[in-house]
């Protein structure tokens, strides 16, 4: 796997602090304990440049990775994690709101989510934020090494039928094994 040229732009709880940056975006979102640290850092073949906990809920911030000088990965919080530590709803919506609304260069979404699960109200969401603003949104189903490619191939059909996304718009990923990183990687080329 290519090496990747990665810099921390900036940490960000307002717009205020968003990066000056021309470059296109792409926002990783989903669940607490989803994975979004950890495909981002299996997209840029690194271990530890995007922060991965032992407990879900870490990330508060808007993280902005620049990647090959060719493209920011915007790593947002996870959400739907109950106990403390974590966001609010309104502290969630405060942060993202205005990104989706004003940051001009945001090209698309990677949703991540786990394959095992079936998408949960703030996972469709994430996709109506998506659809609203009229971005292409990738599901990135991650964790696929836990399942059988059988129970994979069904898994992503449950999350089709969940979410309404199609066949392409849907990716088994595992971060651990790389599978599917290419392919995520062919569609954020696409998307910018």
């Amino acid at each position: 796997m290519q090496y990747h040229e990665v810099q921390l732009l900036a940490t960000a709880a307002n717009e205020d602090q968003w990066p000056d940056s021309s470059l296109p975006e792409i926002i990783f979102a989903g669940r607490s304990n989803a994975g979004k640290s950890s495909l981002i850092n299996a997209l840029i073949n690194r271990r530890n440049a995007a922060y991965v906990g032992k407990t879900p809920g870490k990330t508060v911030l808007l993280n902005f990775y620049e990647v090959d000088h060719q493209v920011v990965f915007t790593d947002s919080p996870g959400y739907g994690y109950a106990k403390g530590g974590t966001m609010s709803v309104k502290n969630f919506a405060a942060l993202l709101d205005p990104y989706f609304d004003h940051r001009k260069n945001l090209k698309g979404m990677i949703l991540v989510l786990d394959i095992r699960r079936i998408p949960n109200s703030d996972d469709l969401e994430m996709l109506s934020f998506a659809r609203q603003s009229d971005l292409p949104a990738l599901a990135a189903c991650v964790k696929a090494d836990k399942l059988s490619r059988n129970q994979q191939i069904n898994a992503l059909k449950n999350i089709r039928n969940a979410t309404g996304l199609l066949p392409e718009q849907e990716i088994a990923v595992s971060s651990t094994s790389k599978t599917g990183i290419e392919e995520v990687w062919n569609i954020i080329s696409h998307m910018i």
